[in-house]
């Protein structure tokens, strides 16, 4: 068994259901059912699929709390990608320790944020990438890459790095 069955419970078993009321980058809140969370994450994975992001991939975000990080836990889920998520409170040097270490495909973080990340790293906007999966048809149906795409009870859903209280910080494969 993964994960992904056990998220399956929710998200279409309980579609209708209200999962989370969230502000909004530009203001305002939203409720979204685990319904609309299915769609989003089936979009996101499309959009990730599409840029190349495969099981076994690590992805990274510098993204303070929206509900864009849910879209990419579950298209990550989806994939079988590993999620790298980064604390907002790092500066560059921390940043940079963990994204040397962990070296994802990329970086989902804020047009300002970016800036705190080497040259050498790809970046990819959280706007750009949710108006990208947005723009795509209504995904009640997984993709077909998250269907094709298996995963086992041990493949690591996320690398989650230490505070670093002892040295630097160590990454933990969840």
């Amino acid at each position: 068994m993964s994960l992904l069955p056990l998220l399956d419970h929710a998200l279409i078993g309980a579609a209708e259901r209200d999962a989370l009321q969230a502000e909004l980058p530009a203001g305002g809140s939203a409720t979204f059912t685990f319904g609309d969370l299915e769609i989003r994450s089936n979009r996101l994975a499309q959009v990730l699929h599409d840029r190349g992001v495969v099981r076994g991939d690590r992805l990274a975000f510098l993204l303070a709390n929206r509900v864009e990080i849910i879209d990419l836990w579950l298209a990550c889920a989806k994939l079988g990608v590993i999620v790298v998520p980064i604390n907002v409170l790092y500066q560059a040097r921390e940043i940079a320790h963990i994204v040397g270490d962990a070296q994802p495909a990329a970086v989902v973080t804020t047009t300002d944020r970016g800036a705190d990340l080497n040259a050498d790293v790809m970046v990819w906007d959280v706007d750009l990438l949710t108006r990208d999966a947005a723009a795509l048809h209504d995904l009640r149906e997984r993709p077909e890459i998250v269907r094709e795409t298996v995963t086992h009870v041990d493949t690591p859903m996320a690398l989650v790095y230490t505070s670093g209280t002892t040295g630097a910080s160590k990454g933990a494969i969840l």
